[in-house]
C-alpha cells in the first residue's frame, strides 16, 4: 500500500517511495514484513486469526505513530533554535514542511545537488547621488543647462552624494532568515537590492558581496539566484491567477525534474500547493486586477506578488515589506511558510516587514537594524531586545520587540530609563560607535570568519553551479542566466499575451468595431469608382493612399500599449525569466492574427466597395501587402515607444515621421518633383513601398476612357474639333489623339511610378517589418526606462535637504518635537457626534443581488478614535465607503446622521477620506498638493496665511518638513516620493483641509513601525483635540491598538462582531471574548492578533462559533441599540459649528477655476517632455515641410504642391488630437478623486485644462507657420499672411479642444484611441480634397460636407494661398496635342474652346510650330483652379473664420445687381453657405463644456463604479463566496457597457 502525503485540494505530493506503490519488488517486500509480523502475532496467540489486512492495519498504525513522533520532533527542533518561539506548527504547516522536505530529498535521490547559498557582505558602502543633483526638470531646464556648458565655473561637477548605507557588515547563511528593520530613508531597501547585484542605480558601491563563495563581480549568469521582490504589486489586471501563475511556472520549470514527471504535471502540482498555501483555491480564475479593473482584493494580489516569487525557486530571497496589506493573522501564516520553505530547501531569506509582529519576529534567526545607512545592531534575534535595554532605553508593556527596535531611533517615540538621562545614543552615528565597540559586535565578527572559512573548505558553490546547469533546458546556453530556452519564453509569452487581450476583450472588439466603421466611410465615399474620367485615375489613387493613412492611423494605439507594463517587465527581467527581446517577438506573433482579421475586415468592406479590379489574386495581394504595412508600422510606433522615456516623446517623434512619410511617400510630390536634397527619404519610406505596390496591383492591367477630350466646343453644330486626331485626353498618360490611356501609363508618366515591381515592392515592405522587429529586440535588451524599479526623488531647484547629515537630523528632531508638543494647542476641530443605523448595503450579481453589510450600527464621537477591524472578506472598506458616501452602485439601506441631523449635500466636503489608494498628481510638490487642498476645502473666510501656515504645521507633525518641495512624481516612472511617503501625503491633503470628521482606510498600509505609530499617535492627538474618527487597520501592534477608544469588528457578510470600548489594556474587550469562550489572552499577547485569532481570521482560519448571533443576544448589544435610540430622539444638537447655508464646495466658482488654472499651469510647466516635445515637432514639421515645398513656382505642380501644403498643416492638427488625449485622460483621472472630495466643479476643471493648452499651441503654430510658410514662398501680402497665421491657429485651438472632447467621453485611452479615427476620418475625408466636393456622394455632401470645420479652413486656406497664383506650366505639365492644319496657331485653333463661349478653363500655346504641337495647360490662375475645380470662393474667406461679410459674395460677377439677383436665385444655398460654419464652429467650441456638461455624473459613475467594484472585492465576500467566473463576466460586462 502507497503512503501519500497530501494537502488539502492537492494532487499527491509524493509518489511513495518508502513506502512501496506500484513497484512490484516494493510490495513482495513489505508482504514478506507483514508475514513475518503475523507468525510472531500467532506464535503469542493462537487464537487471532493470520490475515493480511490485519497485518497491513497494524502496520499503518506503526506508520501514523512514526509519523506523529517524527512531527513532534521537528517541531521541538525548531524550537529549540529560539527559546523565544511562541508558535505551534498547524496540521498545515507540518504538511507544507512534509512536502518541502519529500520534494527536496526526491530531488536529490534523483541526482539532485543543494542549493546552500549563503550571503556575506562586508564593509558594504553604497553611495547615491544627493539630493541637490536630482532637481524638477522644467521648462527653463534646457536655458539653464545651456548656460552651464558655456561656463567654465560650472565644467567641473560641484554635484554632493551620501552614503546610502555606511560600512554595514553582516551574512546570513542557507537556510536562515535576516530580518533587516529601519524608519524609512535607512537604507533597509538599498541594502536588498545590492544583495540581488541591483547595483546600476548607484553612484558607487564599495565592499565584499560573495554568495556562497561567488563574488558578485560574477554572480551576473546567476542573476536569477539572487531576487528582490518589490513592495508594490505589479501585474498584468486582466490576466487570472491561473494564467500569472502558470506563466511565471513555464518560464521556471527545471529540466531536472522527477523520473516521468511531465512539464504540465509539474506545474499543476506547484500552482496547487501556491494556492492552498495561501489560502486562494477559490480565487484561482478570478482576474488579478488593479485599482481600475476590477480583480482580486489588495491582500490577495499581494499573495499573488510573494507566490510568483516562490515560483522563480531562487536559492535567495530579499522581501521587502512583503506583508503590506495583509492582516495580521494572514501576514504570520506567510512568514511561517518563508519559515518552513527555508528550513527545508535551504533557502536564504532576507526581509523587510512592517510592522512586524513578535510572533514573525521569532521566526528569523538574525536581525540587522540600520538608521541613516548605518549598521547600530547585527546578531540573534533573541539577543537584540536585551541589547538596547542594555543601553538604557525601555520597553514599554506589550510592545512588541520589532517597534522597540526601531523605535529607539526615533526621539518621538523612544522611552528612557531612569538613570540613563543624557547617556543613550541620539544620532545613528552615536547607535554606530555604541554597536561598534559592543562585545556582541565582535562575536558576531568572530562567527562572520568562521562561515566564511566553512564556505571555503565546503564550496558550496560547486553544487550550486552544477545544479543551476541541471536545471537549464536543453536548448539554453549553460551560461545563461535563463532556466527555459529563448524560443521557449517567445512561447510561453505569446500565450499569455493572448490572454491578455482575451481579458480585455472589450479593446479588442472595440478596434474591430472602428475598423468597421471606417471601412464603411471610406468605401461609401469612393464608392464603385469607374474608370471613364480622369478623375477617376486621381480618386482610385487617393482611395489607395487613405486604405494606406487609415491602417498607419489606427496602429497609433499601439504607442500607449508600448508603455503600459515596464514595470511588469523589469520584474520578471530581474527573476530571470526571460529576454525581453523574447517579450518582442511574442508581441509580434500575437500581431500577426489581430492585424490579419483587422485588415481582412477593411479590405473584404472597401476593396468591393470602393469597385477595385475584380481578380482573386489582386484582392489577395491588397489584403496580404496591407498586412504586411500594418505590422510593420505596429512596430514602428512600438519602437519608438521602447526607445523613449515618455509617451508625449515618442508621440511627437511620430507625429513627424507619419507626416513625413506621407509626403514622400509619391502621392503629394511626384519623385522627380521631390527636393533633391530629401529624395533619400523616399527610398528609406515603407509607405512608399507600400503605395506603389497597391498601386501597381490596381494599375497595371486597367485602361482609362477619356470622355471630355481637349479642345472640345459647347456651340451647337461645331465641327471644329471633330477629327479626334487633333484632340487629346487632358493628362500627360495619353497620347495625342488617343482618346483611352492605360494605367501603367499614368503610373510612369503622373506619378513616376513602376508597374513591373510589384513583388519587390511587397518585398521591402515585409523586410521593413523584420528589420523593426530586430531594432525592437535589440533596444528593449538595452533600454530600461523604469529606473530599475526604484524611486529617486528630485526637487526644486536649490530646495533639496541635506542627506544623512547629523546637524540636519538632529534639527529634524527638534522640529517634530516641537510641532507634536503644541498639536492639542495649534488644531481646532469642528468635531461633531455621527451615528448610522441598520445599514445594509446589497450589490447586483447575476441572478440577483448580494447582501455585503448586514445591520451595521455604531457611532463616533468627538474625542473619540474607533478601530473599524475584522477579517478578510468582513466589509471594512465597504462600510467606510457607504458612511462616508462613496458609493455609487448598489443600494444602502439605513440612517446616518450628524449631529442629529440627516446628512447635507456638503457631507463630502466637511468630511476627511483617506482613501487605501494613494492618488496623487505627480506634477506637484508635496507643499503644492497639501495648500491646493486648503486654500479650496477650508471656509473661505480663513486668510490664506492661515491655511499656509496650518500646512506648515501639519508638515511638521507628519515628518514631512524636508520633503515639502520634493516632487510627488510616480512610481512607474520612479521618480518620486516612496510609497511610505505616498501614505503620509493622503493623510495629510485630508487633514489641512480641517475635516469635521475623518474617515482612514488602512492608514498604516504600507508604513514602517515608526511611521505607523507617529501616524496612529498623530490621529491620536487629533481625536484628543475634537476630531470624531474612524479607521480601518490591519496589522496593528498592541501599542498602536491601545491608542484606540472603540472597536467596530466584522465578520464575513458584513456582520456585527462587536462594537464598544476597548478598555485600558484591551480589557472590556478581552472579557467580552473569554467570557463567550475564548481562551484567556496572554499579558504578552497582541490583544488585536488574540481578537481575529477567536473569530477565525487568516488563511486557514476556523471558529466553532457563531459570533455575530453571539453579539445580537449579548447585553452590550442592547446598550448599543439604547444609546442610540436616545441620541435619535435628542433630535439635532446645537452648538456646534455652523459655517451657514450647505454649500457643496467651500469656495467660489471663479476662485476654483483660477487655483485649477494655476495648478495646470504648473504642472504643463514641470512636463518638458509635453510642451517642448509639441514646439519641438512643430518645428521639424514646419522645417520640413518648408524644405519640401521649397520656393514655389508658378506651375500647376507647383499650384497642386500649395494645396498639398495646406493639407500637411492639417494633418499637423489632426494629429495633436492623438497628443493631447493621453494627457487629457491622465489629468481627468486625478480630477474624479478630487470632484469626489468636493475639492472644485466640473467646469473649472473643464475650462482650465482648455485654456493652459492655448498659450503652448499658440507658439506651436507660430513656429510651424514661421519654418514653412516663407520657405515654401507662399507668401503674397501682409494681410494674406496674417489670415494664413490666424486661420491655422484657430484650426489647433480646435483639434486639441475637440481631441479633449473625445478623451471626456470615452472612460480609458485604449477606447479613446479606437473612437478618435472614426471621427476623423469625417475631416480630411469629406473636406472636398481628397475627393472633389461635386464627387461626394450627396448623402455625405449635403450635411457632413457641410458640416466640416475642415472644409472652411480648406476653403479660407486654399484660395488665400491661391488667389494671387497665376499659373505657368511648365513643358512637362503640358497636356500635348497636334493643331489642325487649318489653323495657323495653336492659340487660334483653341480660340473656340477657350475663349468661345465654351469658356474653357487653362490656356493653350504653341510648344513647336513646325510639328503645329501644342500645349494645353489645364488653369491660368489660383482663382481658376478652386473656383471651378472646388467651387469655393476667396470672398468667403472671412465668413469661413466666422466673422461674417455678406458683400462681394461671387467675384466672378461685376455689378452689385447681378450679385443681387444671383443671391437671391441661390439665396437659400447661400443662407446655408453662411450658416453652418458658425453653427459648426460655435458647436465644437462648445463641445468640451457641453459634454462634460451632459456626461459630467456618468464620469463620475465609471470611475467610481470600477473603483467601487475594486474595494467591494478589497473586502470581499463577494469574491470568496460567489463564482468568480460569474461576478467577472457580470463586472467586464458592465464596464464595458459604459
Amino acid at each position: 500500500m502507497s503512503r501519500e502525503y497530501e494537502l488539502n485540494n492537492l494532487p499527491n505530493l509524493d509518489s511513495g517511495g518508502d513506502y512501496g506503490g506500484d513497484n512490484n519488488n516494493n510490495n513482495n517486500n513489505n508482504n514478506n514484513i507483514v508475514g513475518a509480523n503475523l507468525s510472531d502475532s500467532n506464535e503469542s496467540n493462537d487464537e487471532l486469526p493470520i490475515t493480511v489486512s490485519r497485518g497491513l492495519d497494524n502496520f499503518n498504525k506503526v506508520a501514523d505513530e512514526l509519523e506523529k513522533e517524527y512531527k513532534d520532533y521537528v517541531t521541538h527542533e525548531h524550537a529549540l533554535k529560539d527559546i523565544e518561539a511562541t508558535y505551534e506548527e498547524t496540521e498545515e504547516d507540518f504538511k507544507l514542511r512534509n512536502y518541502f522536505e519529500n520534494s527536496q530529498r526526491m530531488a536529490l535521490e534523483n541526482g539532485g545537488k543543494p542549493k546552500k547559498m549563503g550571503v556575506i557582505f562586508k564593509n558594504l558602502t553604497v553611495v547615491g547621488k544627493g539630493a541637490d543633483a536630482s532637481i524638477i526638470s522644467d521648462l527653463s531646464t534646457p536655458f539653464i543647462e545651456l548656460f552651464s556648458l558655456l561656463n567654465p565655473k560650472k565644467w567641473k561637477s560641484n554635484t554632493s552624494t551620501f552614503d546610502i548605507l555606511h560600512d554595514v557588515t553582516g551574512f546570513c547563511k542557507d537556510g536562515q532568515m535576516l530580518l533587516v528593520l529601519g524608519r524609512p530613508g535607512s537604507g533597509c531597501s538599498t541594502l536588498l537590492r545590492v544583495i540581488c547585484n541591483q547595483r546600476e542605480s548607484y553612484v558607487k558601491v564599495t565592499g565584499d558581496v560573495t554568495y556562497g563563495g561567488i563574488p558578485a563581480t560574477e554572480w551576473g549568469r546567476y542573476k536569477g539566484e539572487a531576487i528582490y521582490i518589490p513592495e508594490e504589486d505589479s501585474h498584468y489586471p486582466t490576466l487570472t491567477v491561473r494564467e500569472t501563475l502558470d506563466f511565471a511556472l513555464k518560464c521556471k520549470t527545471p529540466s531536472n525534474r522527477l523520473p516521468e514527471e511531465k512539464k504540465r504535471t509539474f506545474r499543476s502540482k506547484i500552482f496547487s500547493l501556491l494556492l492552498s498555501m495561501f489560502g486562494i483555491v477559490h480565487q484561482a480564475d478570478t482576474m488579478v486586477g488593479n485599482e481600475f479593473v476590477r480583480g482580486l482584493s489588495g491582500g490577495e494580489r499581494k499573495r499573488i506578488t510573494i507566490a510568483e516569487s516562490m515560483v522563480a525557486a531562487s536559492s535567495i530571497n530579499c522581501y521587502d515589506c512583503s506583508t503590506r496589506g495583509l492582516d495580521a493573522a494572514s501576514a504570520f501564516d506567510y512568514a511561517k511558510s518563508i519559515r518552513i520553505m527555508s528550513d527545508s530547501l535551504h533557502k536564504t531569506t532576507v526581509a523587510t516587514f512592517y510592522q512586524a509582529s513578535d510572533s514573525i519576529f521569532n521566526l528569523f534567526d538574525k536581525v540587522l537594524i540600520l538608521e541613516k545607512g548605518r549598521c547600530i545592531y547585527f546578531g540573534p534575534t533573541s539577543m537584540a531586545k536585551e541589547y538596547f535595554l542594555n543601553l538604557g532605553f525601555h520597553c514599554e508593556a506589550r510592545k512588541s520587540t520589532p517597534d522597540f527596535l526601531t523605535g529607539v531611533t526615533n526621539p518621538q517615540e523612544r522611552k528612557i530609563q531612569e538613570g540613563f538621562e543624557g547617556r543613550v545614543p541620539e544620532t545613528s552615528a552615536d547607535f554606530e560607535t555604541a554597536w561598534k565597540n559592543s562585545a556582541l559586535y565582535q562575536q558576531q565578527l568572530e562567527e562572520l570568519e568562521v562561515y566564511e572559512k566553512k564556505v571555503e573548505i565546503e564550496q558550496p558553490k560547486n553544487n550550486f553551479i552544477q545544479e543551476v546547469r541541471s536545471q537549464k533546458s536543453k536548448t539554453t546556453s549553460k551560461k545563461s542566466a535563463y532556466t527555459t530556452g529563448f524560443w521557449a519564453q517567445v512561447l510561453a509569452l505569446t500565450i499569455r499575451n493572448y490572454q491578455i487581450i482575451w481579458g480585455d476583450k472589450f479593446s479588442l472588439i472595440s478596434r474591430y468595431f472602428s475598423t468597421i466603421i471606417q471601412a464603411i466611410l471610406y468605401g461609401t465615399l469612393f464608392f464603385k469608382m469607374t474608370n471613364t474620367t480622369l478623375d477617376d485615375a486621381y480618386n482610385r489613387g487617393g482611395a489607395l493612399f487613405c486604405t494606406i493613412l487609415f491602417n498607419a492611423l489606427l496602429s497609433e494605439q499601439e504607442l500607449p500599449i508600448a508603455f503600459y507594463g515596464r514595470r511588469i517587465i523589469q520584474k520578471q527581467r530581474s527573476y530571470a525569466m526571460y529576454r525581453p527581446s523574447a517579450l518582442h517577438l511574442a508581441q509580434v506573433a500575437t500581431d500577426i492574427p489581430v492585424i490579419f482579421v483587422q485588415v481582412f475586415l477593411f479590405s473584404f468592406i472597401v476593396y468591393f466597395m470602393y469597385g477595385l479590379e475584380l481578380s482573386g489574386s489582386k484582392f489577395f495581394i491588397f489584403v496580404f501587402t496591407l498586412i504586411g504595412f500594418s505590422l510593420c508600422f505596429n512596430n514602428l510606433y512600438r519602437l519608438w515607444g521602447n526607445f523613449t522615456p515618455s509617451v508625449y516623446i515618442a508621440q511627437n517623434i511620430m507625429n513627424v515621421l507619419v507626416i513625413t512619410q506621407f509626403t514622400y511617400s509619391g502621392y503629394y510630390i511626384p519623385y522627380e518633383k521631390m527636393n533633391r536634397s530629401l529624395q533619400w527619404y523616399y527610398w528609406a519610406n515603407p509607405i512608399t513601398y507600400a503605395y506603389k505596390a497597391l498601386m501597381a496591383n490596381e494599375f497595371a492591367d486597367m485602361k482609362f476612357d477619356c470622355l471630355e477630350m481637349i479642345p472640345y466646343s459647347n456651340e451647337v453644330n461645331s465641327t471644329t474639333y471633330s477629327d479626334p486626331a487633333y484632340r487629346a485626353c487632358p493628362t500627360i498618360a495619353a497620347d495625342p489623339g488617343q482618346n483611352s490611356f492605360y494605367g501603367s501609363s499614368y503610373l510612369s508618366k503622373v506619378m513616376d511610378l513602376k508597374s513591373n515591381d510589384l513583388a519587390l515592392n511587397v518585398c521591402v515592405v515585409y523586410l521593413f517589418w523584420v528589420l523593426f522587429i530586430v531594432i525592437n529586440c535589440i533596444v528593449m535588451e538595452f533600454f530600461d526606462w523604469t529606473s530599475g524599479g526604484y524611486t529617486s526623488k528630485v526637487y526644486k531647484r536649490g530646495k533639496a535637504p541635506k542627506m544623512n547629515d547629523v546637524d540636519e537630523e538632529k534639527r529634524q528632531n527638534e522640529m517634530v518635537a516641537n510641532a507634536t508638543s503644541n498639536m492639542k494647542e495649534t488644531l481646532k476641530m469642528p468635531g461633531g457626534i455621527f451615528t448610522w443605523q441598520n445599514i445594509n448595503y446589497t450589490v447586483p450579481v447575476p441572478g440577483g443581488t448580494r447582501l455585503l453589510l448586514d445591520n451595521v450600527e455604531g457611532w463616533i464621537k468627538p474625542g473619540q478614535m474607533t478601530a473599524l477591524m475584522g477579517s478578510s472578506g468582513a466589509g471594512k472598506t465597504t462600510l467606510l465607503d457607504v458612511l462616508a458616501k462613496r458609493k455609487t452602485i448598489g443600494e444602502v439601506k439605513g440612517k446616518c446622521y450628524l449631529n442629529g441631523k440627516a446628512l447635507e449635500m456638503d457631507f463630502e466636503r466637511i468630511t476627511g477620506y483617506v482613501e487605501q489608494m494613494d492618488v496623487h498628481n505627480p506634477g506637484l510638490t508635496v507643499r503644492e498638493a497639501l495648500r491646493f487642498s486648503a486654500k479650496l476645502r477650508q471656509e473661505p473666510h480663513i486668510p490664506l496665511e492661515e491655511k499656509f501656515a496650518y500646512v506648515e504645521q501639519v508638515l511638521e507633525m507628519m515628518e514631512m518638513k524636508h520633503l515639502g518641495d520634493a516632487l510627488i512624481g510616480d512610481l512607474e516612472t520612479g521618480v518620486g516620493i516612496s510609497v511610505e511617503e505616498r501614505k503620509r501625503l493622503t493623510i495629510g491633503v485630508e487633514l489641512v483641509s480641517k475635516p469635521h470628521i475623518l474617515f482612514l482606510d488602512e492608514p498604516t498600509s504600507g508604513l514602517d513601525a515608526q511611521s505607523s505609530y507617529n501616524i496612529i499617535k498623530f490621529i491620536r492627538k487629533l481625536a484628543d483635540a475634537g476630531m470624531p474618527l474612524v479607521c480601518t487597520i490591519h496589522q496593528p501592534s498592541s501599542v498602536l491598538f491601545e491608542h484606540f477608544d472603540r472597536i467596530l469588528l466584522l465578520a464575513k457578510g458584513g456582520k456585527t462582531v462587536y462594537f464598544g470600548d476597548i478598555g485600558e489594556k484591551s480589557s472590556v474587550l478581552l472579557s467580552y471574548f473569554e467570557r463567550n469562550g475564548c481562551r484567556p489572552c496572554s499579558e504578552k499577547e497582541n490583544p488585536a492578533e488574540y481578537m481575529l485569532e477567536c473569530i477565525g481570521a487568516g488563511v486557514h482560519g476556523k471558529s466553532d462559533k457563531n459570533w455575530p448571533e453571539l453579539w445580537k443576544e449579548s447585553n452590550e448589544y442592547r446598550e448599543i441599540e439604547n444609546e442610540l435610540l436616545s441620541l435619535e430622539a435628542a433630535g439635532p444638537i446645537k452648538g456646534h459649528v455652523d459655517n451657514g447655508k450647505p454649500r457643496e464646495f467651500a469656495t467660489s466658482l471663479f476662485f476654483q477655476t483660477w487655483e485649477v488654472y494655476k495648478r495646470l499651469n504648473l504642472i504643463w510647466w514641470r512636463d518638458p517632455f509635453y510642451t517642448y516635445g509639441t514646439l519641438i515637432q512643430c518645428a521639424l514639421v514646419g522645417l520640413m515641410t518648408g524644405f519640401t515645398f521649397w520656393n514655389l513656382g508658378n506651375s500647376s505642380t507647383d499650384m497642386n504642391q500649395r494645396v498639398f501644403f495646406v493639407f500637411e498643416a492639417i494633418i499637423l492638427g489632426i494629429l495633436f488630437m492623438f497628443l493631447v488625449l493621453p494627457q487629457f485622460i491622465t489629468q481627468k483621472e486625478y480630477f474624479k478623486r478630487d470632484y469626489a472630495s468636493k475639492f472644485y466643479s466640473w467646469l473649472p476643471f473643464a475650462v482650465s485644462i482648455v485654456v493652459v493648452e492655448l498659450p503652448f499651441v499658440l507658439v506651436s503654430g507660430t513656429i510651424f507657420f514661421f519654418t514653412s510658410f516663407w520657405t515654401a514662398g507662399l507668401e503674397s501680402s501682409n494681410s494674406n499672411n496674417f489670415y494664413f497665421w490666424l486661420m491655422f491657429i484657430m484650426f489647433i485651438f480646435f483639434c486639441v479642444s475637440f481631441g479633449q472632447a473625445v478623451g471626456a467621453v470615452c472612460f480609458n485611452l485604449t477606447f479613446a484611441l479606437n473612437v478618435l479615427p472614426i471621427l476623423i476620418v469625417f475631416f480630411f475625408l469629406f473636406c472636398g480634397l481628397m475627393v472633389r466636393p461635386d464627387d461626394i456622394p450627396m448623402f455625405y455632401r449635403e450635411w457632413i460636407y457641410k458640416l466640416n470645420p475642415c472644409t472652411y479652413l480648406l476653403e479660407g486656406l486654399i484660395t488665400n494661398v491661391l488667389n494671387h497664383v497665376n499659373v505657368k506650366c511648365s513643358l512637362d505639365d503640358l497636356v500635348k496635342f497636334t493643331k489642325s492644319p487649318l489653323y495657323s496657331t495653336c492659340e487660334e485653333y483653341a480660340f473656340e474652346f477657350i475663349n468661345g463661349t465654351t469658356k474653357g478653363t487653362g490656356y493653350v500655346e504653341t510648344i513647336n510650330e513646325l510639328t503645329n504641337e501644342c500645349g494645353y495647360c489645364a488653369y491660368k490662375s489660383g482663382p481658376e483652379y478652386f473656383e471651378n475645380h472646388l467651387g469655393w470662393s476667396y470672398s468667403n474667406r472671412w465668413r469661413n473664420f466666422v466673422l461674417s461679410n455678406s458683400k462681394n459674395l461671387d467675384q466672378k460677377n461685376e455689378g452689385s445687381i447681378t450679385e443681387i439677383d444671383e443671391f437671391k436665385s441661390d439665396g437659400f444655398e447661400k443662407v446655408i453657405k453662411i450658416v453652418a460654419p458658425i453653427i459648426i464652429l460655435v458647436l465644437f467650441l462648445f463641445t468640451m463644456v457641453s459634454i462634460i456638461l451632459i456626461k459630467r455624473k456618468q464620469f463620475q459613475s465609471i470611475k467610481d463604479q470600477i473603483t467601487d467594484i475594486k474595494k467591494i472585492q478589497d473586502d470581499n465576500s463577494f469574491n470568496e463566496d460567489c463564482e468568480s467566473a460569474k461576478c467577472e463576466i457580470m463586472t467586464i460586462k458592465s464596464c464595458s457597457s459604459y
